[in-house]
């Protein structure tokens, strides 16, 4: 494993030289340039969704630009314009309208549906992705120390947002058995003759915002990474924020030890390690179970580089706690974990040497700092509470409530960049019931061949029996 191209640069791919390009160099550097922080009220609008379109094809290009080991534009533009900080601003205002607005919108979303009314929430969907689309943008332009060092004082909210995804990622990680295992392979197996109506909005809704925040979980890692092996150049706060303000040594410890981005099924012996490209579940080969994956190596090296720094380790106390808690890790550090990263050997001999260690070791008082504040977080927070009736009805109006014709406009211009199918509530759709001897208005299509619509479940299950069973092919086919 080289672990120098963990995450970031390099070619890992014999035929990735012959990646076509998706931007012109005129196109990256207009692109680059027009990346500005957006303001909480803009998010989901037609022209916002234009900046996030941009910003999509900006990671794809800059992640084109990484596989092929050719010259990084991408990341060039951003540092010389200066333009980090901004993506860091957004990530934060899309994490906070996640936490904030986002259960309110789902509630308004679901009173709409329970009236007949409303679009499907359709428009919600690039909001959610644009959260991991600027991680994958930051995950691969932060790779250099160049742009590490342009983040100034938005260090703090990056590495913030990435100790809050990892405490949440640790925290919602499940041990799982048999019984999950078997109710899971049944779910895949059993074939309802049944097809369902369109599913509800608001379960898929969360179900992709769940899955989204797995795979930010990975990205956010890879940063962590990042800023930890550029922390003497990135000024004595954040140092404070990692070690003292939150205890990051012992957040990544429990993760090693945890390892919530693998699930092992003990009686059947099956296991899953989450992929970080698709944010998918994939069963890992018996053969290779041994390999220790990229996102173990990331959190073994951001452990690594912490406690060989001295300038943290002359701000954090090893105390009895800690010590116990690090020296878990010892029987990880066996001969096949040193064969695929040698450089542990090291943090290895620190672990034997602190076992011997008596009392605590470090700094007995913390010294009296004054604790920088996040500032992209703190202004967003009170802006946020300032003005919250606002906000939420806003977004209600934007996203749920909106005109037909304002809807109709936002699926077209996001119907070529995600699948179509994912904007079906605003397309226009039969009106009449397809049942037998029923006239009322089919409100809800078939979610398989997407040709005929539904007043509801009965009529559907009337339809199926009555010819509709032959006739209905999948749409895919």
């Amino acid at each position: 494993m080289d672990i120098s191209k963990l995450g970031g640069g390099g070619d890992s791919d014999p035929s990735s030289s012959a990646r076509p390009d998706l931007l012109s160099p005129f196109e990256i550097e207009s692109y680059a340039g027009a990346v500005e922080s957006s303001k909480v009220l803009e998010l989901g609008c037609l022209g916002w969704l234009d900046k996030h379109e941009r910003v999509k094809q900006l990671a794809i290009q800059s992640v084109i630009q990484a596989l092929s080991g050719r010259e990084e534009t991408v990341k060039d533009f951003l540092v010389t314009l200066e333009k980090i900080p901004h993506l860091v601003h957004d990530l934060v205002l899309v994490e906070l309208w996640r936490e904030r607005v986002f259960p309110e919108v789902l509630k308004a979303l679901k009173e709409q549906k329970d009236d007949g009314k409303g679009h499907g929430g359709f428009a919600i969907y690039p909001i959610l992705y644009h959260e991991s689309t600027l991680l994958n943008l930051l995950e691969t332009v932060l790779f250099h120390s160049s742009a590490v060092e342009t983040l100034g004082d938005a260090c703090l909210d990056l590495a913030d947002y990435c100790l809050r995804t990892l405490t949440r990622f640790l925290a919602g990680a499940t041990n799982f058995d048999d019984e999950d295992d078997e109710k899971v392979t049944k779910k895949k197996i059993d074939l309802d003759p049944d097809p369902d109506l369109d599913p509800d909005p608001d379960l898929d809704l969360r179900a992709q915002s769940d899955s989204l925040l797995l795979g930010a979980a990975l990205k956010a890692l890879a940063c962590l990474r990042y800023l930890i092996e550029n922390v003497d150049n990135l000024g004595h706060g954040l140092t404070s924020r990692l070690v003292i303000s939150t205890d990051t040594p012992m957040l990544l410890t429990e993760l090693i030890v945890a390892k919530p981005w693998r699930r092992e099924y003990w009686k059947t012996g099956r296991v899953e390690d989450l992929e970080p490209t698709s944010s998918q579940w994939k069963e890992v080969d018996p053969s290779v179970r041994g390999m220790i994956s990229n996102t173990e190596a990331q959190a073994w090296l951001s452990l690594y580089l912490l406690l060989k720094n001295n300038k943290i380790l002359s701000s954090y106390e090893l105390y009895d706690a800690r010590k116990n808690n690090l020296l878990k890790l010892r029987p990880y550090l066996n001969d096949v974990t040193l064969d695929q990263i040698p450089i542990l050997g090291e943090f290895s001999v620190f672990l034997n040497q602190l076992a011997v260690t008596q009392g605590p070791f470090g700094p007995g008082k913390s010294p009296l700092l004054l604790e920088l504040v996040p500032p992209i977080r703190a202004a967003l927070e009170e802006k946020f509470e300032k003005d919250e009736a606002k906000i939420l009805r806003h977004f209600k109006q934007e996203l749920v409530t909106g005109s037909k014709e304002v809807m109709l406009q936002k699926a077209q211009r996001l119907a070529s960049a995600y699948d179509l199918d994912s904007f079906s509530g605003a397309l226009p759709i039969p009106k009449r019931c397809a049942a037998p001897n029923c006239a009322k208005e089919g409100t809800k299509r078939c979610s398989r061949c997407k040709e005929v619509s539904y007043c509801g479940k009965d009529c559907q299950i009337a339809h199926w029996a009555a010819g509709h069973r032959d006739n209905c092919v999948p749409k895919s086919c």
